[in-house]
């Protein structure tokens, strides 16, 4: 994560609002990242070493915290990847997010499990808002690659 990055993350945290709504726990580029959202994050590795027989911190516990910082940062990062694609026009096929989870190991579902997990869902946007930045960034790169310079 740039430094930039962090300092926002940095102080959204220690801004984040109340109010009526969801919690707002970081601001990116305008956008709120919601208590919410953080929270099913959370919840879903918490499902997940339950399954695999792994510990989970506990709640409040430094761990924890470590863990929920690392997955906010995860949420700003999609975030900011998302802000990305929207400037360079950059659009997901929602026919190959669905390939892709149903070809995926252990499947998945569009919309989310019986728990509301979205995030095989969105790990798979996440995925091709990568290669399609990719793409678009390097679409008029040619000759040689770094690699092949050094050699």
């Amino acid at each position: 994560m740039t430094r930039l990055a962090l300092a926002t993350l940095c102080l959204a945290l220690l801004a984040g609002c109340g109010g009526s709504g969801d919690k707002t726990v970081a601001v990116v580029g305008g956008q709120k990242v919601t208590q919410q959202q953080l929270d099913g994050l959370v919840a879903h590795f918490r499902r997940e070493a339950q399954q695999e027989g792994k510990d989970f911190p506990e709640e409040g516990s430094r761990g924890f915290v470590e863990l929920r910082n690392q997955l906010l940062g995860l949420l700003v990062y999609r975030t900011e990847l998302q802000q990305a694609a929207d400037r360079l026009g950059v659009k997901v096929d929602e026919d190959e997010v669905r390939k892709r989870l149903t070809t995926a190991p252990g499947g998945g579902e569009e919309e989310g499990d019986a728990n509301g997990d979205t995030y095989a869902r969105d790990a798979v946007e996440t995925e091709l808002l990568r290669e399609g930045i990719a793409a678009k960034v390097t679409r008029h790169v040619t000759g040689k690659t770094l690699a092949e310079r050094s050699a």
